[in-house]
């Protein structure tokens, strides 16, 4: 070989073949200790380092030295090494093997240590397991052999290798007797492993087609239903049979079931008696005297359910019995298994087996802990189900020491009456007294200790019924061999009312009492009925079955509605589930709104007189108003439905439906969790469960399914795939060109009900494609894991109202003496004016329940008030719940729910504790007026619950102007004062604030005279008659804002605060140049900033002494606002709301658009049809309106929408659809303000001339900036028509000058005056050219007010006009539709961009 092709070039850069490696878990499988063993691991990691040449990582070679040039390389390489152990080990490994300053190799070896350290306990317990598996306890013959085979390979991790012949040899042992025969043919010829296993196989294979021949002939003389008329049927009561006779038109004479007669002759008769059992599957009774519609599932032309699977029948709808295969021995958890030993393969094997089950040490005289977490003994023979690895490695005592642990498992504490089970059993041999953990104890056993001075006593958690009494002695509570109580003896001299003396016991215990000891009292056959008893213990009467019969279908419809507290992902809040009482069949129907549940009943009526030709008789729900209204009723009346209501209060008389709502719920739930997907695809596993439903034999029908019952066809199964699976529909019809993409990954979402085909969503773009077409894998479910388990309990059953009782615990501030009696509300004390009534009052309902408070993190702010980091736990601790409680519809429901029921008190005791009123006797010549609680969820910036919010509201309605209200405006904080303030505070990096005050309105002072009544369910004991005379102002007050902003402004301007002229709602603080503040009030939001942080608590400290108010920390969501720090910046976004828009538009699932309009988008108020739903138009349209807060790009197609909300009308609303389209690609997008050292002021303006095609008034727009941060704009059509384009354009040029000049204004209040003038860019030459000529022209006398004022502004050197080009003219977005590219150039230059990356940290 020459030098030239055995040197490389020394420019040619060689890359390490281990750079390559993408994807590390494709090739080496994930490390767990059961399905993946060590050494299966070892071997194939061992093989891929040793492939990509970094071997010498994990075999202890040593690295280059750290000077040389190899190292940076080398510790590269060890480094990715290091990443490939950590990306294949389990999550349980990661967290024990993970170490900030580990290398390859000390991972590895910490490893090793984990799997090869204590062997011989290991090796113990897993050839327990290896000796006692059988193929009973597995599900296949391949399930049995595997786990043969991975208990071997753990086996000869630990040092103990299990030979060919011996894992053979457990194989046989471990089968049942039907394979005595092919067990000795493999001892006999001394088969192999493999040859073993395939004879296994065969066998398997034999038996099973051996069954299967037995169930073909035991289903053969069963034929199948006759589709034919029965006007002869006869159902018999007693349940036990159906018989059915027809008179047909066979030939010849009568012919048997399965027979055919010849000839002529009278009809044949056939007769099925189908009250004996024997093995024969009944047919179904045939209802239908027509031909049935066509089913809506697959069906197949031949199906008869296994006859031995199925019970002995009983007619639909008659009381059943329930029958029982099985003792509760086969089935119960803690049954011990039989212990079969072998002669393991080494010595040392034996010992260790001998060790585990030698001792059998009974708990007699081991201590009861309440402190200790788990179970912990000395002695490993109490251990009798070894685990494989212990739970974990030391345990903590009471002197500090950490004591090793060296195996853990299961025990059995067998007592007389009961065996108890002891998992999680720890061996410490350095442990003094064994322990059991009494929380362990009672939760494994549900059982519970009672503990006294003498010892304690076991009883059962459900009865109460004590189940063993121990005695202990000396000075802790040990397990004594149990004491039986002495029997009491009753002595009674004479005849004596047992029953008051007893405590009202009832008439079986004086029997038993009277009958089994020396008990004096004589029998009184006459039954007295005891008032005591009855008002204190009155129950509920038990429920029956039900005795009704159907004959036919739709005789007897069930229906209920069932509230979801998670709105799906296409808007639906509820579903309607009806069920055929005959059939069994369900439909499901689900909704948005509770109002459309009639529309949706006379629709399903509909649907079953034309589809089966018959009526709904009869009509079982509960007396829920959405089924007791007048609709309904005139519904049933006209077509002759009969109604049947469940009582008041009494939801299991409509059993029927709230069981199938209970079965659909879990199937939903098992559906959800399986592909984990989130609670918002309830929807999707809802169709599918029920349509699964529908085609699964059930018991109620002799095992034939609802299908069958109703269409007379059974369904066909080989359609049916795994729900949330992988799957790739076949898109190559919608591609645009032959080279692209074929299909894409998607997600199986069920059958749809219109198609033939299956419902396929694309999480990419939120798409749900419908085809036949469709390929699966069904082992792979695409949908992300979540990080943490995702809650589905709001599928779970929902106790009902009457059955439940909250008992109230004491409040954490209260003394423990105290906590034993009801608390009641009063005011602050005070001197009682003469002659006035108390105005202490005590609610009605009873007390919440609030958690233990939190400890209190430390916190750094030096000011005296209550901030949420000071309290963050509390209150997360009270409101944060995995299931939501809905808003409720009264104050009385609210009562009865714990959430609720805490936010009216905390909301009353606010009132009370302010002295809001004073009760007094009601006027007579006085007006009164009403009071109402209002409900409200509180919600953080991602969507999550903050806290339920209860809300005293007045009806203002019922005030007169002049009688108790007077001057009612009030003043808000303006949008771009808000931006201008942000502005200013990030370039100065100064802090930013986000304040809360409490109930603001009721810090108003009232100067009127206004009366209320009582809060409901708040009424005062002693003067139930009394009215409110308010002092202060209430939420619902007309002259409540007013009266809040008075006494706000008079405290804050009282403090050295400056009103600002520009905006009454900014108050600002200017000691001195370094002592600045800006105040930003918006009702009850403050945001507050200052030059620095002894000024700004100062200033927090004064408002919480006069204010309750809440510190929220650095302004993070302000106004449905999220503001995200960065570094160079603030992030204005309002993503959660935009989604709730999506969401309320039902178009969750739309596709993107670049652009909310198009080119040539003009809308005319007169084209179209007018919009169905109007209110849904402006709803929207609306909510549009204030997501323009941060997304100036939508500004203008906004205001398009808004010009028709009087009379929307198709392509108004077909417009707006394309704006949520265009806010589906761009929900995340929001407003970016940086930080900037100048402060110039520049605007740019735009006008379309005539560019309404009704009125041909133009739309002029315009956007001021402070430096790079876009502060105002505005798109607006305006007021007159103008006679030209220089018109149109010049009139924007005003409307920009007027909101620059306000904008000069505000920032010389705000102490930033501008030095240079402000420069307003128009791309119209003429506008331009008239801004600056002092000529009067004679076609621009209409507009003289406009050019005066511009003039003026251009002439003081306030302002300056230039001309920009089209290309670079912004406020062109503001005005008309623009092509994707401008568009898009244009949305960045306005700082409208996505999120920063999360990389980015906060200066």
């Amino acid at each position: 070989m020459t030098k030239e092709t055995a040197e490389p070039s020394t420019k040619e850069v060689s890359l390490h073949p281990a750079y390559s490696v993408t994807n590390i878990q494709t090739k080496i499988r994930t490390l767990d200790g059961t399905k993946v063993t060590y050494s299966s691991w070892v071997k194939l990691f061992r093989l891929h380092v040793v492939a990509y040449k970094v071997s010498d990582h994990i075999d202890g070679s040593a690295p280059p030295a750290a000077d040389t040039s190899q190292y940076d390389q080398w510790k590269e390489l060890d480094a990715l090494v290091l990443q490939w152990i950590y990306s294949t080990v389990s999550d349980d490994l990661f967290n024990r093997i993970l170490d900030p300053d580990a290398t390859a190799k000390t991972a590895w070896t910490k490893l090793e240590k984990i799997f090869l350290s204590n062997k011989k306990s290991r090796a113990a317990a897993l050839e327990t397991k290896f000796c006692n598996l059988t193929l009973i306890a597995c599900s296949s013959i391949d399930d049995y052999c595997q786990k043969l085979t991975d208990l071997a390979n753990q086996l000869s991790d630990v040092d103990q290798p299990v030979s060919e012949s011996r894992l053979v040899l457990q194989l046989v042992r471990g089968l049942p007797a039907e394979y005595n025969t092919t067990a000795s043919l493999i001892n006999q010829q001394g088969m192999d492993w493999d040859q073993a296993v395939s004879m296994l196989n065969d066998e398997v294979i034999r038996l099973e087609a051996q069954k299967g021949s037995q169930t073909t002939v035991l289903a053969a003389p069963t034929a199948p239903p006759s589709a034919n008329p029965l006007p002869n049927s006869t159902q018999q009561n007693d349940g036990s049979s159906y018989s059915s006779q027809r008179r047909g038109g066979s030939r010849g004479r009568g012919g048997s079931f399965n027979r055919r007669g010849r000839g002529r002759g009278r009809g044949g008769r056939q007769q099925q008696n189908i009250s004996s059992w024997r093995g024969q599957q009944p047919s179904f009774p045939n209802w239908a005297w027509w031909t049935p519609p066509p089913c809506p599932y697959p069906t197949q032309q031949q199906w008869q359910p296994s006859p031995q699977s199925a019970p002995p029948t009983h007619y639909v709808g008659s009381p059943q019995a329930h029958y029982a295969g099985y003792t509760p021995a086969q089935f119960s958890p803690y049954q011990q298994p039989v212990y079969n030993p072998l002669s393991p393969s080494d010595l040392s094997a034996v010992m260790a087996n001998l060790q585990v089950n030698s001792s059998n040490t009974a708990w007699t005289s081991d201590v009861l802990d309440t402190g200790a977490e788990t179970h912990v003994t000395n002695d490993q023979g109490k251990i009798l189900l070894p685990d494989s690895s212990p739970v974990c490695r030391n345990i903590l005592v009471g002197n500090g020491m950490l004591l090793p642990i060296h195996g853990s498992g299961t025990g059995f504490h067998p007592l007389p009456n009961r065996t108890y089970i002891l998992p999680n059993i720890l061996y410490s041999p350095q442990i003094i007294k064994n322990l059991i953990s009494v929380r362990r104890f009672t939760r494994d056993n549900q059982v519970s200790v009672e503990f006294d001075p003498f010892g304690f006593s076991l009883k059962d958690l459900k009865t109460k019924k004590t189940l063993s009494r121990h005695n202990s002695t000396g000075s802790l509570y040990t397990f004594t061999p149990p004491q039986l109580p002495p029997q009491a003896t009753f002595l009674a001299s004479h005849h004596q009312p047992w029953h008051d003396r007893l405590g009202h016991p009832g008439a079986q215990v004086l029997d038993i009492l009277n009958r089994n000891f020396t008990f004096q009292c004589t029998k009184d056959k006459h039954h007295h009925l005891c008032n005591s008893c009855q008002l204190s213990n009155s129950k509920r009467l038990p429920f029956y079955s039900s005795n009704t019969f159907t004959f036919a279908p739709f005789d007897i419809i069930h229906c209920d509605l069932w509230t979801s507290p998670i709105q799906s992902k296409t808007g639906y809040k509820y579903y309607m589930v009806l069920i055929d009482n005959f059939s069994h069949f369900v439909w499901v129907y689900p909704l948005k709104y509770k109002s459309e549940t009639f529309p949706t009943f006379a629709k399903f009526h509909q649907l079953i007189l034309t589809q089966f030709h018959r009526k709904i008789k009869t009509f079982q729900c509960d007396l829920g108003g959405e089924f007791d209204n007048l609709a309904f009723k005139s519904f049933a009346h006209q077509h002759g439905l009969l109604f049947r209501f469940s009582c008041p209060q009494t939801s299991s008389q409509n059993g029927r439906a709230e069981r199938m709502i209970r079965c659909l719920n879990d199937v939903i739930r098992t559906l959800l969790i399986h592909a984990n997907l989130p609670p918002s695809f309830w929807v999707e596993a809802l169709h599918t469960a029920t349509y699964l439903h529908n085609i699964l034999p059930t018991k109620r029908l002799n095992f034939y399914t609802p299908t069958f019952a109703l269409y007379l066809r059974h369904p066909d199964y080989e359609h049916l795939r795994v729900f949330g699976c992988a799957c790739y529909p076949n898109t190559s019809a919608t591609q645009p060109h032959k080279l692209h993409h074929r299909s894409v990954r998607c997600i199986f979402l069920g059958y749809p009900p219109d198609f033939r085909g299956y419902r396929c969503f694309d999480p990419t773009t939120g798409k749900v494609h419908i085809s036949r077409h469709v390929t699966f894998d069904e082992h792979v479910f695409p949908y992300t894991i979540p990080q943490s388990p995702t809650s589905y309990t709001f599928l779970d059953d929902s106790p009902s109202p009457g059955l439940t009782f909250h008992r109230p615990l004491p409040h954490p501030t209260l003394t423990k003496a105290a906590a034993f009696y009801p608390l009641t509300y009063s005011r602050r004390a005070r001197p009682p004016p003469n002659a006035a009534p108390p105005t202490h009052q005590q609610p009605v309902p009873p007390q919440p329940t609030p958690q233990p408070p939190q400890p209190t993190p430390p916190t750094t702010n030096q000011h005296p008030m209550t901030t949420r980091s000071k309290s963050r736990c509390h209150i997360s601790a009270v409101h944060h719940t995995t299931s939501i409680s809905p808003i409720p519809t009264s104050y009385s429901k609210a009562l009865t729910d714990p959430n609720w029921l805490h936010a009216m008190q905390t909301e009353y005791t606010a009132l009370q504790d302010n002295e809001t009123w004073e009760l007094v006797p009601r006027p007579q010549d006085r007006p009164i007026i009403r009071c109402l609680w209002l409900f409200k969820h509180k919600f953080k910036s991602d969507g999550s619950l903050e806290r339920y919010k209860a809300r005293l509201v007045v009806n203002g309605n019922s005030q007169t102007v002049g009688v108790d209200c007077d001057e009612t405006f009030s003043p808000v904080v303006k949008p771009a004062t808000i931006r201008t303030v942000l502005s200013l505070a990030v370039s100065r990096s100064w802090h930013i604030h986000q304040l809360d005050v409490k109930n603001a309105f009721l810090h108003g002072e009232l100067h009127e005279t206004v009366f209320m009544h009582q809060p409901p369910g708040f009424y005062d004991k002693q003067f139930p008659n009394h009215v409110c005379r308010l002092k202060k102002s209430l939420y619902g007050l007309k002259q409540a804002p007013r009266a809040w902003y008075t006494r706000f402004a008079t405290f804050i301007t009282s403090k050295g605060f400056r009103s600002s002229t520009c905006d009454q709602s900014l108050f600002v603080y200017n000691q001195d140049a370094s002592n600045i503040a800006y105040l930003l009030l918006y009702v009850d939001d403050i945001i507050l900033t200052a030059s620095n942080d002894r000024l700004l608590n100062d200033i927090i400290g004064t408002l919480s002494r006069e204010f309750a108010m809440t510190d929220l920390g650095s302004l993070h969501h302000f106004l449905g606002i999220q503001a995200t720090h960065h570094k160079h910046g603030l992030f204005l976004s309002q993503a959660q709301y935009a989604k709730e828009i999506i969401t309320r538009a039902s178009m969750s699932t739309c596709k993107p658009c670049t652009t909310p309009v198009d080119l040539s988008s003009k809308l005319s108020a007169t084209d179209g049809p007018l919009f169905s739903d109007p209110t849904l138009y402006r709803s929207l349209a609306g909510a549009l309106q204030y997501l323009t807060f941060t997304r100036p790009d939508l500004s203008y197609v906004v205001q398009q929408v808004c010009l028709f909300m009087h009379e929307p009308r198709e392509p108004h609303f077909a417009f707006m659809k394309r704006i949520i389209r265009y806010l589906q690609g761009t929900v995340n997008y929001g407003l970016r303000i940086v930080r900037s050292a100048s402060n110039d002021l520049v605007a740019y303006s735009d006008a379309d001339w005539g560019g309404c095609p009704d009125s041909r008034r133009s739309t002029s727009g315009y956007c001021v900036f402070l430096s790079d941060n876009l502060v105002s704009w505005s798109a607006k059509r305006q007021p007159t028509v103008s006679r030209s384009s220089a018109e149109a354009e010049y009139r924007g040029v005003a409307n920009a000058v007027a909101e620059t000049t306000w904008i000069r204004n505000l920032l010389l209040e705000l102490h930033t005056p501008l030095r240079h003038a402000s420069i307003v860019f128009c791309d119209n030459v003429s506008a331009v050219y008239l801004s600056n000529n002092p000529v009067q022209h004679q076609r621009t006398k209409h507009i003289e007010i406009d050019i005066h004022f511009v003039r003026e502004k251009v002439r003081l050197g306030h302002i300056r006009v230039l001309h920009v080009p089209s290309s670079l003219q912004y406020a062109d977005i503001f005005t008309k539709g623009l092509s994707r590219e401008l568009f898009q150039s244009f949305r960045s230059s306005l700082s409208v961009c996505p999120p920063p990356a999360q990389t980015d940290g906060v200066s």
